[in-house]
Order: C-alpha cells, then structure tokens, then sequence
C-alpha cells in the first residue's frame, strides 16, 4: 500500500519521508488501498496520440515518489492509470517522454501548467475519467 501521510511528534507531512532526530518518536503512517483507475485520452491537433508517456503527477511534492503513476496512450491515445489513492493530481502527456528522467518531479514540473487536474476522493469508486483529453507536450 502505498503512503500516503506520516506524522512524528505531532508534526505531519505529506508522503512518506520524514527526518527523526536523536530522540524516541512515536510513528503514524496513514496508507490507501489506492484500488481506483484514472482512464483519460492524450491528444495532439485534436487526433489521439499513440506511444506518449502520461505521468499522474501528485498535488503534494513529498509525495511524489509515493503517488506517481505512468502509461503510454494505446494507438487511439487512450490510457489508464491503476492503483490510484485518494488525493489531488495532475495528468501530463509527453511526446517521446521516455527520454526524460521521469522520477525527478522537478523534471516533470514544467508539464504541470498544460496539465489536466483531477481530484480523487476516497469514494470515487474504481474508475474515473478524466474531465477533458490530456493535451500532448513536447520535450
């Protein structure tokens, strides 16, 4: 499962990093089953675009490496993002992404503005579709 939030000492954070001094600290970790399934398009001139990388791009930079989720779009420019938890996201849709380092989010920060947001709540249910076709970037 993934973390979703920790808390230590009464501090809480986003994600699951955290910095624990020379003391004894009491731990929570707050975690998702993250059973729902983003499903959106990435389109370019108004055509579905195949073989672009989509990242899912969480609201909260602590929980990047936690929360991101990735796909290419199928030949019709669909894709599907499973095992999403509860939270606030941006989907980007990146021509020949693949190049990129994908895992750095300050690499992926620059999508974000072009981005399409998507809020998933805990009751979402096991599907959700995107509101609008992720629009295709370049490099």
């Amino acid at each position: 499962l993934p973390v979703v939030a920790t808390s230590a000492g009464g501090a809480s954070s986003v994600g699951s990093q955290f910095t624990v001094k020379d003391r004894p600290v009491a731990l929570v970790a707050t975690v998702s089953r993250g059973g729902t399934r983003v499903q959106g398009s990435a389109r370019k001139n108004d055509k579905g675009a195949a073989g672009v990388m989509v990242v899912l791009v969480p609201q909260q930079p602590s929980a990047y490496r936690a929360l991101v989720r990735r796909d290419q779009s199928d030949s019709d420019g669909s894709f599907s993002l499973r095992d999403v938890p509860a939270g606030q996201y941006t989907v980007v849709a990146i021509e020949d992404g693949w190049k990129l380092d994908w895992q750095r989010r300050e690499v992926i920060s620059r999508y974000l503005p072009s981005g399409v947001a998507v809020t998933i709540s805990e009751k979402a249910g096991t599907i959700v579709p995107l509101p609008a076709p992720v629009p295709v970037q370049s490099p």
